[in-house]
């Protein structure tokens, strides 16, 4: 199985999915408002936390993100990731360096590396749905950190933290994009 880049450079260009049980796509719908309203990622750093096949990042990258940041603790999702930067370095000559790859807890890496980027990172969010509370703690620590980003976060009204917790995390939202029960909330905390 594999999902598609919907635009920029790379559009059409086929992703493997990690042999997993722990991952699951971001649905195409969610993705195409959430980059149709933000078609152009020019002078942005795009982190994808929870990052599976790295669609998210990958996605950012072919619309032209200066840096991509893709973290999972999932040997398998690693691979795939690893797999999905080779081919897409390979077809369109993107700088491998551009592309950051992490085995790493989500958590510990907002712990250890947040403070390293500054307003004009992007951070995409989507835990398991059902983790609640790495909902909370990552948040949480994120605000402590004094993250000065755009946080894109992802969750599900029927699995995930209900909404209001995590809305009043935000100190501004900026978009709320749904479909179905999936919802993702775009917004600053700081």
């Amino acid at each position: 199985m594999s999902v598609k880049i919907l635009g920029g450079v790379a559009r059409g260009f086929p992703l493997s999915l990690p042999r997993s049980e722990l991952t699951r796509p971001t649905s195409v719908l969610i993705k195409r408002k959430l980059f149709d309203w933000r078609q152009d990622l020019s002078g942005h750093t795009f982190i994808d936390l929870c990052a599976g096949s790295g669609a998210m990042g990958f996605e950012a990258l072919s619309r032209s993100a200066d840096k991509v940041v893709l973290v999972d603790s999932d040997k398998y999702s690693l691979m795939t990731m690893k797999k999905n930067r080779d081919e897409l370095v390979r077809a369109f000559g993107f700088d491998e360096k551009t592309i950051q790859l992490s085995q790493i807890d989500a958590k510990k890496f907002i712990e250890r590396e947040i403070t390293y980027f500054d307003e004009s990172a992007i951070l995409f969010f989507d835990p398991p749905y059902d983790d609640h509370a790495l909902y909370v703690s990552s948040l949480e620590i994120l605000r402590q950190k004094g993250f000065r980003g755009e946080l894109w976060v992802e969750t599900d009204r029927l699995k995930g933290p209900p909404r209001d917790q995590i809305t009043q995390a935000f100190h501004s939202i900026i978009k709320v994009v749904e479909q179905g029960d999936h919802f993702v909330v775009v917004g600053k905390l700081i």
